[in-house]
């Protein structure tokens, strides 16, 4: 989420459960995990609540596979693979490469 956000993102009281928010001491990551209630569509959901974090200019982060729905700008690809050369902590990840090496020898 932004480093001003001021509320959580609404959802659709009608399909969620339960929601728990939690965070990372000092890096501005906020975590939201939702149960959604029996039918409901979890694609849907999940989509729902990324274009709901885009809308107040947050991002989904780039773990848990969410990453590869982003490109990662030029610095912070460069950043990802001097710290991991092999390519093995998240591959694909902001648009990355899924190849060994990202793809060099």
């Amino acid at each position: 989420l932004p480093k001003n956000e001021t509320g959580i993102p609404d959802m659709d009281v009608d399909k969620v459960a339960l929601r728990m928010r939690y965070s990372h001491f000092g890096c501005n990551v906020v975590h939201e995990d939702v149960c959604v209630k029996p039918g409901v569509d979890v694609d849907q959901i999940h989509h729902d609540l990324k274009h709901a974090v885009e809308a107040i200019s947050g991002r989904l982060p780039a773990e848990h596979g969410h990453g590869v729905e982003y490109e990662a700008p030029a610095d912070t690809k460069a950043r990802w693979q001097a710290m991991d050369p092999l390519n093995i902590f998240n591959p694909g990840i902001g648009g990355t490469s899924m190849a060994k090496r990202y793809g060099g020898k």
